[in-house]
Parts: C-alpha cells; sequence; structure tokens
C-alpha cells in the first residue's frame, strides 16, 4: 500500500514538472502585451475550442485569467470573455438553441385571440389603475338623510336658547348613547332625524322650554364608524375591507384594485343580508356618466364580481382599441360603439376576425349589413382596417395652370377644357402645342397620350378616372440663359439673361461702377460658333472692347449682350488704396503704419518705428502674413498632413480657420544689411512681432521629465537631453530638431552616414523628440496568437496527463 502511495506521488510529481514546462513554453509565445487585444476579436469557434480542452485537461479558468492580467489585457475585456465563456457553457442555450431553429423553420407565427386580448388593455381597467381617481367619500359634506347610526359613530349634541349645553356622544357596541340627564337612548339603525326625535322626548322632562320651542336641540355627526365589507370572485385583491361608513360601491372597488383580467365589469352582484340588492353595469358609468349603481355600502356587505363570460377584442381604426366584455343581447355594433366608433380612415364595408372553435381557429368576414345582428362569441378579435388608397373620379392637372391639383371626375363625357376651367385656366407661360394625358390602364400600366391644346380635338378630349394632364411652362423646355459681369462693380456675379438684356443695363444690376473703375476699356467674351476644332490656334472667344465712360444714361456706346457673354470691368491701374502693417513689441513706436510706397520692405519698417530696443530678442521677431489660401487648399493640406497625424509635441495641428501663416525671418540680418534677400517686401495686414529676450530653453516630446530651463551657450542638444531625463524608449534619437525663435528649424543630421549631429541651441529655443511610430499587428492576428498558445497549451497538459496513466 505504501508502495502504491510513493509511486503515486511520483507520478504527481511528475506531472506538475511536465505542466510547468510546457506551460511556460505556451505563454513564452503569447505577446508581453496584450493591451490593445479586445475580447471581440476572439470568434465563438475559437473560444468553444479553448473551452472544450479546457475541460478536458481539468484547468481552471482562474490559472488563465492570471495569466492574461500579467499582461496587461484590460479588465473589461476579461470580464467580457467570463460572460461570453459563461454563455457558452449556459445549459440553457445549448439546449434550446437547436429546438429554436427548428421552430423557426417549422411554424408560422401567427398571432392567437388570446395574444391579442392580453396585448390590448381591458377596458375599464384605467379607473382602478389611475392614482388621480381614488372615489373617495368626501366627509365635509352634510351628513346624509338616510345615514343611519351605529357603534362608534360620534355626535355632537347642541342644546341652544333658554338652555345652553353641548355634548359629545359616541354610539356603544350596544348602540346606544349616554345623555345628560336623560341616560342612555338607544340610536342604532336610526337617522339623524329620528335620533333627535328620541333625544328631544327624553330630554323634555329636564328642559321644558324644549316643548313651546324656547329651547332647541341640533344633533350632527362628527365622526363615522368603520364597516367591514367582503369583496370576492374575479378581483384582483380580494378580501375583507374595513371602510368608512359612507363608502360606496365604487370605492370598494378601487380599493381592491377592480375586476381581474378575466373578471366581469358588467355584473357586479352587491349581496346585503343574503340577498342581491344591486346588480352594477361599471360601462353605463364608463360611457354615460350615469352612477345609479353606486349605492352607498352597509356593515358586512358582500360584492361579488363573476368571470365574464364575454370578452372580445377590438383593434384597428376605432377611437378605443382595446378589450370589452359584452352582454348576451349585445351585438358587434355595440361593441364597436364602445369603442368609440370608427375613426374617419375606417374601412366600414367589411371586418374580419378571427374565432375560437372546439379544435381550432376559425376566420370571420362581417359585412357592413352583418355588424348590427352579428353575435360575438368570447375569444373573438376583431381588426377594423383602413380604408383603401383608392380614388373613385380622381383627376390631375400639372404643370402651367393657376390651380394645379387634384380634381373630381364628373361624369363620362368630361374633357380636358373643362378640367382646365375647374384648374381657373392657362397661366400665360402655358405651352399649348403639346400636352400630355398620363392614363392608367386596369393593369395599373401607364399610357401617355399626347394632344394639341390649340385644337378642338385636344380640348374635346375625354378623360377617365386617374388621368393625369401635365401642361408644360414655354420657360420649361428651352434654357436658362445667364451672364457674367467680373472686376470693378459694386455686385459682380452671374446674372439671369433675358431679352433685350444691354451692357450698361447689366451694370446697373450689378450695382453700378465701384469707385475704382477704370470705366473705359470693358471687355466682352462672348462665345464662337465657328470653331475650327482641326485648328489648336483657332480663337474660342471673341473679344469685344467697348471705350466709354462711367455715365450709364449715355446710350451712345450701350451695346446688347447675348447668351453666356462675360463682361469684365477693369480697375483703374493709377488708383491705389492704402497698405496698413502693424509693428508690435520691443521697438520704440508701436503701432500701425501706412506705407508710403509699394517697395518697403521689414527694415523700412524697422527704421520708422524709432528701431529696435536693447530688451529686444532680435533673433526670436517673426512676420505674420494674411493667410490667403482658400478653404479648399487647407482642406487638403490638412489630408496630407494626417499621414503623420501629430507633431513632435503629440499635439494635433491643423491649418484650418487661420487667420494668419507665420514667415520666419532672420531680423539680425535684415538689420545690419538692409535690402538683402532676407529684407522682403511687405503686404496689406503684415505684423512684425518682436518679443522680449528670452534666456530659457525647452525640452518636449518623447522625454523622460520635459522641463523648460535657463539658456547656457556652453551645453548642446545631448546635455539639454540629459537635463530633461533623456529620452524615453519611444523617442527616436536620431529626429531631434531644434525650432529657434524665429519660427525656423533645424533637424538632427548624420556625419558620413554614421555619427550623429545635433542642431545648435540658441537662447529662446525649444528642442522636440519625436515619438517613434509603432507598428501594430491587427487585432486578429494578436487574438489569434493568444488562441494558438492557449490551445497548445491545453494540448500538452492533456498529453502529460495521459503519459502519466
Amino acid at each position: 500500500m505504501k508502495s502504491e502511495i510513493a509511486m503515486f506521488s511520483k507520478v504527481r510529481l511528475l506531472l506538475t514538472i511536465v505542466l510547468l514546462c510546457i506551460t511556460s513554453i505556451v505563454i513564452a509565445q503569447l505577446p508581453n502585451n496584450l493591451s490593445n487585444v479586445k475580447s471581440s476579436d476572439i470568434t465563438d469557434a475559437q473560444l468553444q475550442e479553448f473551452i472544450s480542452k479546457a475541460q478536458s485537461s481539468g484547468l481552471s479558468e482562474k490559472q488563465v485569467i492570471q495569466e492574461l492580467e500579467k499582461r496587461n489585457m484590460p479588465v473589461v475585456e476579461i470580464e467580457a470573455l467570463k460572460d461570453r465563456i459563461a454563455a457558452l457553457l449556459s445549459p440553457s442555450k445549448t439546449h434550446n438553441s437547436s429546438a429554436s431553429i427548428h421552430e423557426s423553420r417549422t411554424s408560422i407565427p401567427i398571432q392567437t385571440p388570446e395574444e391579442q386580448i392580453t396585448k390590448n388593455p381591458i377596458f375599464g381597467s384605467e379607473l382602478f389603475s389611475n392614482p388621480s381617481l381614488s372615489f373617495e367619500p368626501d366627509l365635509r359634506l352634510p351628513t346624509p338623510k338616510n345615514y343611519t347610526l351605529g357603534p362608534d359613530d360620534r355626535l355632537l349634541l347642541d342644546i341652544y336658547g333658554i338652555n345652553l349645553s353641548q355634548q359629545s356622544l359616541t354610539v356603544s357596541a350596544e348602540g346606544t348613547v349616554y345623555v345628560k340627564y336623560a341616560g342612555p337612548i338607544q340610536v342604532n339603525g336610526l337617522t339623524i332625524e329620528e335620533a333627535t326625535k328620541i333625544i328631544n322626548s327624553k330630554l323634555s322632562k329636564y328642559y321644558p322650554a324644549i316643548s313651546n320651542g324656547q329651547t332647541k336641540t341640533i344633533l350632527t355627526l362628527t365622526g363615522i364608524r368603520a364597516i367591514k365589507v367582503m369583496i370576492l370572485g374575479a378581483v384582483k385583491k380580494p378580501g375583507t375591507y374595513s371602510l368608512s361608513s359612507l363608502a360606496t360601491l365604487f370605492n370598494a372597488l378601487y380599493v381592491s384594485g377592480g375586476p381581474a383580467e378575466n373578471g366581469s365589469f358588467r355584473n357586479i352582484e352587491l349581496v346585503r343580508n343574503n340577498k342581491t340588492i344591486v346588480v352594477a353595469d361599471l360601462y353605463d358609468f364608463l360611457l354615460n356618466s350615469n352612477q345609479k349603481a353606486n349605492v352607498r355600502l352597509m356593515d358586512n356587505d358582500v360584492i361579488k364580481i363573476p368571470f365574464a363570460k364575454v370578452q372580445i377584442d377590438i383593434t384597428g381604426e376605432v377611437n378605443r382599441q382595446g378589450v370589452f366584455e359584452i352582454q348576451p343581447s349585445e351585438t358587434l355594433e355595440n361593441a364597436i360603439n364602445f369603442a368609440g366608433g370608427y375613426k374617419s380612415s375606417a374601412f366600414k364595408a367589411r371586418i374580419t376576425g378571427i374565432r375560437n372553435t372546439d379544435f381550432d381557429r376559425l376566420i370571420l368576414d362581417i359585412s357592413k349589413d352583418s355588424i348590427a345582428k352579428f353575435i360575438p362569441q368570447n375569444g373573438d378579435s376583431y381588426t377594423i382596417g383602413s380604408i383603401i388608397n383608392k380614388f373613385q373620379n380622381r383627376l390631375v392637372i400639372e404643370g402651367a395652370v393657376y390651380k394645379p391639383g387634384n380634381y373630381s371626375l364628373e361624369n363620362n363625357n368630361f374633357t380636358v377644357s373643362e378640367l382646365i376651367k375647374k384648374a381657373e385656366g392657362l397661366r400665360e407661360d402655358a405651352f399649348t402645342g403639346r400636352a400630355i394625358v398620363v392614363r392608367t390602364k386596369e393593369d395599373l400600366t401607364k399610357e401617355i397620350i399626347n394632344i394639341n391644346l390649340n385644337t378642338d380635338s385636344g380640348k374635346n378630349f375625354l378623360l377617365q378616372k386617374e388621368d393625369m394632364l401635365q401642361v408644360s411652362s414655354i420657360f420649361d423646355i428651352k434654357d436658362k440663359f445667364a451672364v457674367t459681369i467680373n472686376g470693378a462693380v459694386r455686385s459682380p456675379g452671374s446674372y439671369t439673361f433675358e431679352d433685350s438684356l444691354s451692357l450698361k443695363t447689366l451694370i446697373l444690376k450689378a450695382g453700378g461702377f465701384a469707385y475704382n473703375a477704370l470705366g473705359t476699356d470693358i471687355e466682352i467674351a462672348r462665345r464662337t460658333r465657328n470653331l475650327d476644332i482641326n485648328n489648336p490656334q483657332s480663337s474660342i472667344v471673341e473679344i469685344i472692347r467697348i471705350n466709354d465712360d462711367k455715365d450709364l444714361s449715355n446710350p451712345a456706346s450701350d451695346i446688347q449682350l447675348k447668351p453666356f457673354d462675360i463682361i469684365t470691368i477693369k480697375e483703374d491701374p493709377y488708383y491705389k488704396v492704402q497698405i496698413n502693417v502693424a509693428i508690435s513689441g520691443q521697438v520704440l513706436s508701436p503701432g500701425s503704419y501706412t506705407l508710403m510706397s509699394r517697395s518697403e520692405k521689414i527694415s523700412d519698417l524697422i527704421k520708422r518705428s524709432g528701431g529696435t530696443l536693447y530688451t529686444a530678442n532680435i533673433d526670436g521677431a517673426r512676420l505674420l502674413r494674411k493667410n490667403t489660401v482658400s478653404n479648399n487648399e487647407l482642406a487638403l493640406i490638412d489630408k496630407i498632413a494626417e499621414s503623420s497625424a501629430h507633431d513632435s509635441s503629440g499635439v494635433t495641428t491643423s491649418s484650418q480657420n487661420k487667420t494668419y501663416k507665420e514667415i520666419a525671418i532672420d531680423l539680425r540680418k535684415i538689420i545690419n544689411t538692409p535690402g538683402s534677400k532676407e529684407d522682403i517686401f511687405l503686404e496689406e495686414g503684415d505684423i512684425i512681432e518682436i518679443p522680449l529676450i528670452n534666456n530659457m530653453v525647452s525640452i518636449a516630446g518623447e522625454v523622460f521629465y520635459p522641463i523648460t530651463i535657463s539658456y547656457d551657450e556652453k551645453k548642446s542638444v545631448r546635455d539639454y537631453l540629459a537635463d530633461a531625463g533623456g529620452v524615453a524608449k519611444s523617442g527616436m534619437k536620431g529626429k531631434v530638431f531644434v525650432v529657434y525663435p524665429n519660427g525656423k528649424a533645424a533637424k538632427t543630421k548624420k556625419v558620413l552616414g554614421i555619427f550623429r549631429q545635433y542642431p545648435i541651441v540658441t537662447a529662446g529655443s525649444k528642442i522636440f523628440v519625436p515619438k517613434e511610430s509603432e507598428k501594430k499587428p491587427t487585432d486578429y492576428a494578436k487574438a489569434g496568437i493568444i488562441i494558438t498558445g492557449l490551445s497548445a497549451l491545453i494540448t500538452a497538459v492533456a498529453i502529460a496527463y495521459q503519459i502519466t496513466k
């Protein structure tokens, strides 16, 4: 026995060693970083294979999850993987999957009448589910004349006149009240009026003035007793309820939740002393507001709600869909009235329904004449359809008439001219040479019939129902021409060409000449129709030149235009607007300046502003110029820039919506050598910014500690990178670049292709370390590697287990 135990221990130890070795080999095949892996990347087939091998090998889920956590797989994805494994292992899912597929292939989903009934609300049930309707008795009303006193009722006896007295009385369990001087008096079952008479007769011995009316008594009800009422049958909450003695039948029904789904709303019995005194029909209250059945309850009353004998469902084009209870003497027409009657769009010629028989179901087809006599049965379901989307006598007229639209076909001899007359006649722009009648045949195919509205045959053409008459406008059958005017006018652009449109008329439509218009040498570019297509030198337009002044009232030099003419109004070359520029920062007189000539340069503006101050960072000066690039060009630039997506600092850059663009300048060289290549001409809106001296250097990008430190002329790029903690693993040392204060940048170079030469650093520079582009395998590839590794692990464990047997 001991040898067998020792043998078993050795085998177990061997199995453990083999499992550890195989597991380490398989796990080594898994990626170290699973942070980007998603559960959704693993298919159900791969996951099922993994589950099967894990179950056969006896591996625990916890061990696998721990390994995934070590390799940085997100917790959310691990939890999602657990949920998917649990769903695949669910017995209900695996058991029902084949059955559900079989059912979907073999059965046709037909809604039963019972399903339709439960789908619609039961008519009247909202009366007991609406919290704003409680049917609570109003205790502030005067005591009803027929109210009978009973035990626990509280009374107030007022004696006034010659004698004054007031007493609070409570009806005892024996039905008596104790009145001072008179003693106990029996009032059980009496009304307030009857009890008052008896008390007066008893007190008249002690208050003689009561007999002659000099002393009077008033008996009022100050507190009402509670009564017990039992509610039985098809009710939502049957039982015995303690209610106010002023409670009525509806109060009791409300506190019990009302009739159940199969309970009757129309045969509710109120039993008192073993006799049915009222049979309440709630429909009489719901439809006619009749409360004759809402009688006051008495102690020990019993309310009995029987099961409904006939319930039917009505859906479709009625004002109130729902389940309705029908009495034996009522017909389908009564049920339609319970449903609020038909909607305006209801199809009234026929009602379809479904009926349960003893063996199967039956389709009902009730004609309009039979609805008033048709007797519904329990479980019937009726559907009121919509009217047919079809017209009996519709005609349609479209186009160049004053009142296009739908019209009625009044008789079989209705003509085109009569239809046009109904449409208030043809418009002046109507093309009468050809109109189109679109006719719908019996098989619903269309037929095109052409008619001439200028002839009698066209005017007297007989129309049929659903005919459509289309009358075109003369503007619909010819091109719309335009002319274009550009240049020195107040509203340049394209304008609609109209007959007899002249040059000066078009200038007037364009708002007249602009203030800088030359007025002479106006050019008209006109299309030609005699183009020699074989001669590339052949003119494609004819240029017409007009020499005139700006007098639009002078018709002498006016010319008739033609469609598609392009007119150019030239600007006065000898007239120029002022050019305004600005300079800000460290100069003697910063501000806005107007250029004296178009040849002024940066050095000229520096001189006009008084020169730079001793605090000026000349190397950091920059020029801002208005961005004249169109939005389309900016969008194209941004699209090209998406290949890099981010600059070295990791901030997304975009050229959209930039008013100014930055131009790098060398202000030191411009000041020392005015007129050099660096000394560029100024343009409208230019801004020169000269900042303060900046003795700082910033290091950003892929470094361990981005920092800004003071400038040291003895330090190199390597020294500054060391001050920032060095380059991170994700940084590219060979791509480090420096941005100087004036906007220029310098990159790292390689000497002889081997040695790295970093740019020079100046005061105010920014050093950037770009991020190395990460080559990511596809998510499906990662998922495949994980599944392969896990499957290999499970297989190895299973083999080892078989060896040790």
